[in-house]
């Protein structure tokens, strides 16, 4: 078994989760942690054996790291993933993979190298109800979908923008969209099929930020499905986000991947049941970032690292993770211009 040894770029609250998830991992080990906070960056590293730098490129130049975990502010990723790339490394990105399409479009064009891999953090895809709702799908087991809805009605409390680059277009590309909704976005894109076209309201209702903490969006999709994005931090105490696929078939519900209800024609008696029964591991962000725990994390991680392994790409690679971003950008075009948005905005290179 291939052992790997990881960077993680970043050392905050996320970076965490990245250590936690890899210290589970067989054959994987976190080597260096990077942050220019050097008390942050050593309190972490240290927690892992680890070595502390303070520059990224320091970082992925290292002879003795295989993989780097990209933990830092949005804005950033495009250019520590060029550099990293460019030592041969493979890549973990949190999502989102940058924060507009020329960005996201350079960490693609960088991976393009042979032997390398890169995944993009979008978790909620590796709980057992999610694959399960995917089936279901891709199975026809729904018939033809009629609506496709994703709700997220988080709350984050002022000091979690107060001083950051959260909430800001410089560094986080958008608000509650971008930062805390892509998931359930990228979800729904996964589950219902591409998206057609969007026409978005955003508001900032709650906070005192530059972007958005609330949006109310009307979908297309291009199987002819709608189907509504309601995305917010400003929704207190915040309710667990939730998915809602209807077809002339069926119907299921996912709260945070785990699946909150299960109709569809001709099923099993017994299959209700076994589907509410499925595990449920992710935790929540709806009211703490930190209440989401590691675990999907660790399935994800522990894809790539299978998938270079077996050198075959990742379940989530640069072109998957892009969707999302697109969907969102879609959405703040509209409603900056007040008009709906036809996608693709561009064409993934």
């Amino acid at each position: 078994m291939q052992s790997l040894s990881f960077a993680i770029i970043g050392a905050g609250n996320i970076a965490k989760v990245h250590a936690q998830a890899i210290r589970a991992i067989p054959g994987a080990q976190v080597r260096v942690v990077c942050s220019r906070r050097e008390e942050m960056g050593r309190a972490l590293s240290d927690l892992y054996g680890a070595a502390w730098l303070p520059d990224y490129r320091e970082a992925v130049a290292r002879d003795d790291v295989d993989v780097v975990c990209i933990c830092t502010p949005s804005a950033t990723h495009a250019d520590i993933a060029e550099a990293a790339a460019q030592a041969g490394k493979h890549l973990v990105i949190e999502k989102p993979i940058d924060v507009t399409l020329e960005r996201a479009d350079r960490i693609i064009r960088a991976v393009q190298r042979p032997g390398l891999k890169m995944t993009c953090v979008f978790p909620s895809r590796f709980t057992a109800g999610v694959r399960k709702a995917k089936e279901a799908v891709e199975q026809g087991r729904l018939g033809r979908l009629a609506l496709a809805d994703a709700y997220v009605k988080w709350y984050r409390p002022q000091s979690y923008y107060d001083g950051s680059w959260r909430g800001t277009w410089a560094g986080d590309g958008g608000g509650a969209l971008i930062n805390q909704s892509i998931h359930s976005i990228d979800l729904l894109q996964w589950l219902a099929g591409p998206v057609e076209s969007v026409f978005g309201h955003t508001a900032t209702l709650a906070h005192r930020m530059e972007t958005e903490d609330t949006a109310s969006v009307v979908l297309v999709f291009r199987n002819g499905a709608l189907g509504v994005i309601q995305g917010a931090t400003s929704c207190w105490p915040g309710d667990r986000a939730r998915i809602e696929l209807h077809g002339e078939k069926g119907t299921i519900f996912l709260e945070e991947g785990r699946v909150a209800k299960w109709k569809l024609a001709g099923a099993a008696p017994d299959e209700e049941a076994r589907m509410l029964a499925l595990e449920e591991t992710g935790g929540s962000g709806s009211a703490d970032p930190m209440g989401i725990g590691y675990e999907l994390h660790r399935r994800q991680i522990a894809d790539l690292v299978d998938a270079i392994r077996e050198d075959r790409p990742p379940a989530i690679g640069g072109a998957e993770a892009r969707k999302a971003l697109e969907i969102i950008l879609a959405i703040y075009r509209s409603a900056q211009t007040g008009a709906v948005v036809k996608l693709p905005l561009t064409q993934v290179l």
